[in-house]
């Protein structure tokens, strides 16, 4: 076999086989004070950085596929809200619709997961 031979089989091998790292199905739960998530974005954010993941939440289920690792988790959920006392939205109205989930579980997350988990991966998020 000529060396350019074995470096493309070499290559074609190699990108069959991939880097040998499996990614792993994640799924399961995420409520807010007990009550399911009816719409929102899950989010998985390396620890360490590289390659996270997303998946959206329906109905109190999400479900995502990751690399192994430790993982930084943030659960994002909008809904129509009342505005505060004075506070004023488009044309008058007094609901718009906000993040309801608090900054803790997203832009502030102390939420973490190490894949692979136990599944399924449940999160029960509170309000205090």
């Amino acid at each position: 076999m000529k060396p350019v031979q074995c470096v493309l089989l070499f290559g074609l091998s190699f990108a069959l086989v991939g880097c040998g790292v499996k990614t792993h199905d994640v799924s399961g739960t995420a409520s807010f004070n007990g009550e399911p998530i009816p719409e929102g974005q899950i989010a998985f954010v390396p620890e360490k950085g590289g390659q996270g993941g997303a998946g959206t939440i329906t109905n109190g289920q999400y479900s995502a596929k990751l690399l192994p690792g430790k993982y930084k988790v943030q659960i994002t959920a909008n809904k129509k809200m009342k505005l505060p006392p004075g506070e004023v939205g488009m044309e008058g109205a007094k609901e718009e619709v906000r993040q309801y989930i608090p900054d803790k579980y997203n832009t502030q997350t102390e939420l973490k997961a190490d894949i692979p988990a136990p599944a399924p991966l449940n999160f029960d998020l509170k309000s205090k």
